[in-house]
């Protein structure tokens, strides 16, 4: 499937596809991307945890899996590695502290922390201003944060607007403005000193529970460094509050019971800013170390003279979680599907791109990604520092958990329908007999959580594919 959907961006016709998907078949066998996802999520490697030996260990297998199919390095200096110079942020839960009009707010039970990028403590306060989601969009003719929010805290819900509709927050955009870094960039430039994002009960029915949050907050947080001077991240320190802490800030302001009809007035497109005639403490306190993790890349040389100086890249992460909190007595995220399945692929796709008659015309770039756990960071950084011309890239194609749970009957290709690639993506899966579904959960905003979103950021079109869930009886399964 990701063989097929790389190959059509060699504009070949359906026939020559098909014979090429033929020989990825021949090529690409089970028992290889079996062997590659055991070694990767084997306890020894614990976890690949970004900047970890057992990172390390990992790139250099891969490094090793790319040279044995014939590829070159592509890496830093010659290397098969990039080095991403990375500051790590693990929160100070003792330092951190909310209080809104003198009440303070329990950690973990109601809120949770998250540092400015690559900051050791920030201590801010101001009048707290409901910022609706936070959003502005002015091609969709909706701006729901206040204008002015000098020396203010923003109170902000999750998410962004999201409709069927093209001209209004359609799916892929409404996930690009839920990212909470272009929340926090806006806001930090209307003036506001801190952020409170409230998680809707949507989300935590939809995305992911409470629990969850509390759990991925322990791991440390990371951002890409340029010197001194974080690479990204979020421009504010921020809060993140159950529904219950919601209620708790509107009863203070004297707006008791009102949650229900911000949910209800932001989902519908009408969230208006307002001031919540109450004052805010945010204090965010972080251990912060800098270290270094590592890109892998090699590099397909295309066969036409003059197509072979434009590259395609090919994406997978390579770390996971690494060593976390103790489930049933283990406390290694190995991650397996997360994604050691999608480096496996990666290393045998390449492998079936040698196997062909001929090189394709363009040359393609097969990068195995760091710190994708930690916000995107080893992409982002690749794509502010790419090891080949940047105006060279014409295509991202993203391998994160790529496999179904069953033999797959379509090809769900997240970002196709809004870049230029929805062509391959309809090509891809005619050539292998799939259909081509639209996302099934687009609550999730996955197009925005795994690496392809870090080139779409830099102008470069991208997608997201993954085999669909559809049924044996044509019908998107439930519990998904």
């Amino acid at each position: 499937m990701l063989f097929a959907l790389v190959a059509t961006l060699f504009a070949a016709p359906v026939a020559d596809l098909r014979a090429a998907a033929s020989t990825a078949r021949r090529t690409i066998r089970g028992e290889a991307l079996s062997a590659h996802v055991r070694f990767l999520a084997d306890d020894l490697l614990e976890g690949r945890g970004t900047g970890t030996r057992g990172h390390a260990i990992a790139a250099r297998y891969v490094a090793t899996q790319l040279q044995a199919a014939g590829l070159e390095p592509a890496g830093d200096k010659g290397s098969w590695f990039q080095q991403v110079p990375l500051r790590a942020m693990a929160v100070d839960t003792a330092g951190c502290a909310l209080e809104v009009a003198g009440e303070r707010y329990a950690t973990p039970d109601e809120a949770l922390f998250y540092p400015r990028g690559g900051a050791a403590l920030d201590e801010v306060s101001g009048p707290l201003v409901f910022a609706g989601y936070g959003v502005s969009a002015p091609y969709y003719g909706y701006d729901d944060a206040a204008i002015d929010l000098r020396g203010k805290i923003a109170l902000i819900l999750f998410g962004a607007p999201r409709s069927d509709r093209p001209d209004f927050f359609p799916a892929a955009a409404s996930a690009v403005l839920s990212d909470v870094q272009v929340k926090s960039q806006l806001l930090a430039s209307r003036g506001a000193v801190g952020v409170l994002l409230v998680v809707t009960p949507e989300t935590l029915e939809k995305v992911a529970p409470w629990s969850r949050l509390v759990s991925s907050s322990s791991f440390e947080q990371m951002v890409w460094m340029e010197g001194e001077r974080p690479g990204g991240g979020r421009a504010l320190p921020f809060a993140t509050l159950t529904p219950q802490a919601l209620d708790r800030i509107l009863a203070k302001a004297g707006r008791a019971g009102a949650a229900a009809k911000l949910y209800a007035d932001a989902a519908a497109g009408k969230a208006m800013p307002f001031p919540l005639g109450i004052d805010a403490h945010l204090r965010v306190a972080a251990k912060v170390r800098d270290l270094t993790s590592e890109n892998v890349a090699g590099l397909l040389r295309g066969g036409d003279p003059r197509l072979s100086t434009e590259h395609v890249v090919l994406t997978a992460h390579l770390d996971h979680l690494g060593i976390g909190p103790t489930v049933n007595g283990d406390s290694v995220y190995n991650g397996a599907t997360d994604d050691a399945a999608g480096v496996a692929a990666l290393v045998e796709i390449a492998r079936a791109f040698r196997a062909l008659a001929r090189p394709p015309p363009r040359s393609v770039l097969f990068l195995a990604v760091t710190a994708e756990e930690k916000g995107l960071q080893g992409s982002d950084y690749f794509a502010h520092h790419p090891t080949v011309a940047l105006d060279s890239i014409v295509a991202d194609v993203n391998s994160d958990f790529p496999f179904g749970r069953w033999p797959p009957r379509d090809l769900v290709a997240r970002g196709s329908e809004h870049s230029s690639l929805e062509r391959q993506a309809r090509a891809a899966a005619a050539a292998l007999g799939l259909r081509l579904s639209a996302d099934p959960s687009p609550e999730m905003i996955l197009f925005i959580r795994s690496d392809q979103y870090s080139f779409v950021k830099r102008g470069i079109p991208s997608v997201f594919p993954t085999a669909g869930w559809l049924d044996e009886r044509g019908e998107t399964a439930r519990n998904h």
